[in-house]
């Protein structure tokens, strides 16, 4: 990263105004089971699936889902100061999707210079990478479901086949407490 990015960021990281979603009386869902619970509550309940599964998630204010999402929605915001984002790769979306045979993906990476040796290294940084970006408000909403809120993450990769730079939307799931797992290696350039 070079001194004019990293001043972008740290410029950004103490100007960013963050929001915590709140649905009353429901704790937060804070991992899949969790998150699949709550898309089967919100089948039989009176309980909004995705309101549900928005509790506890934390958004740049201006990058927030809109508000209210159904006419009997009772959710709101609470302003926060900051947060500590945290993000997570499990090591199967590169040994067991990315690199899987037959992927179309696969050979993109591969094209890049990467094959399955490297997918600690691609795990590592797209770690870092999605950190550094959802904490200072770099991200896009993308779908909202039962499921929760997804948000697309540009990740800048260092080709080893040549010089050189690839750029390409990377997908991830915001949990709460400033958590987001990717779901979603490569999305789309």
């Amino acid at each position: 990263m070079n001194l004019q990015k990293a001043n972008e960021y740290t410029s950004k990281l103490f100007s960013t105004n963050w929001v915590t979603w709140v649905h009353e009386g429901t704790k937060p869902a804070e991992n899949n089971f969790e998150k699949s619970a709550n898309a089967l509550t919100g089948s039989f309940s009176k309980h909004c699936a995705m309101c549900l599964n928005l509790n506890g998630c934390c958004f740049v204010k201006e990058k927030c889902p809109p508000k209210p999402l159904h006419p009997n929605c009772h959710c709101y915001t609470i302003d926060i100061p900051s947060i500590t984002a945290r993000a997570e790769s499990p090591i199967e979306k590169f040994t067991k999707y990315i690199f899987a045979k037959g992927n179309s993906k696969k050979q993109l990476f591969e094209l890049w210079g990467y094959d399955i040796m490297n997918s600690q290294y691609l795990q590592k940084e797209f770690i870092n990478q999605a950190k550094l970006s959802y904490s200072v408000g770099d991200y896009a909403l993308d779908r909202l479901d039962d499921y929760g809120q997804r948000i697309n993450i540009e990740i800048k990769l260092k080709r080893k086949d040549k010089e050189g730079y690839v750029t390409f939307q990377s997908g991830w799931m915001v949990y709460p407490n400033g958590k987001i797992i990717l779901t979603t290696p490569y999305g789309d350039k």
